[in-house]
């Protein structure tokens, strides 16, 4: 039985078999989004019109609705995917035949091995549907909802991920996922602090030192501010000291602002 694979994290793709799908209406896109997250839940035919077709009057949103589906069950038909299922007044993605990363990421952040956050660090391409937006209040307040989750999942991820490389003795490997961390939140703080920390017990001084000037530079060109009182102790200390693991890496995930 062929599978539906869909990729929402960094923007929306969609493969059969390897094969991508091109669904050219953002509102197809969007909802085939909205109905994976996660595969499987019902939603009621007014609720989806309501959603994606909030300005115009009742009869015209069902209706638009009905031909959004339409095109969706077409397209899939084409490449013998029966993966939308429509029953009366309820609509769903059949959760057996869609695969959607939004979920194997968050199953393998749960699971929370070395490996296994790893692979979902790989997984996080980017903001959760980027470059989509819709001019639907209803859609945009769910968009920005889950866009913000995933992200806050992702910085745990990255953080744990952080953790056990350094058990493992890692520290390079620790010291990249440091990186990613303040790409994917560069005015964090933490994600600084942990960065220089991790270079400071390698011996690289200098790299320390830089982190921290990068973390100043974005501070004061988006924030005008200066780096808190946290960040300018350990850069003192760093300048004063050899790097000491004992004294400069703590691995606790207290050290990216995680709970």
């Amino acid at each position: 039985m062929a599978h539906l694979d869909l990729t929402l994290l960094g923007g929306f793709g969609a493969r059969v078999d390897a094969r991508a799908l091109v669904f050219p209406s953002r509102k197809a896109r969007a909802l085939l989004a909205y109905l994976a997250v996660p595969p499987g839940r019902a939603h009621s035919r007014d609720k989806l019109a309501a959603l994606l077709w909030g300005d115009t009057a009742e009869p015209q949103a069902r209706n638009s609705l009905r031909q959004c589906l339409f095109g969706i069950r077409r397209t899939l038909v084409a490449h013998r995917v029966r993966a939308l299922v429509v029953d009366g007044e309820s609509v769903a993605l059949d959760h057996a035949t869609v695969r959607v990363d939004v979920a194997a990421f968050d199953r393998l952040v749960s699971e929370g091995s070395r490996a296994s956050l790893s692979r979902a660090r790989a997984l996080y391409h980017g903001p959760f549907l980027d470059g989509l937006t819709l001019r639907e209040p209803g859609f945009e307040d769910w968009l920005m909802s889950e866009r913000r989750t995933l992200s806050d999942r992702a910085v745990e991820a990255l953080g744990r991920l952080i953790d056990r490389h350094v058990e493992a003795g890692a520290v390079d490997r620790a010291i990249q996922t440091g990186l990613d961390l303040v790409a994917l939140d560069p005015l964090s703080e933490p994600a600084h602090r942990t960065v220089m920390r991790l270079h400071a017990t390698l011996g690289r001084r200098g790299a320390a030192l830089r982190q921290y000037q990068a973390c100043a530079d974005v501070l004061r060109r988006e924030l005008g501010i200066e780096p808190d009182a946290a960040t300018q102790g350990l850069y003192r200390k760093i300048l004063r000291q050899a790097s000491s693991p004992s004294s400069l890496l703590r691995w606790s995930t207290k050290l990216i602002g995680l709970p």
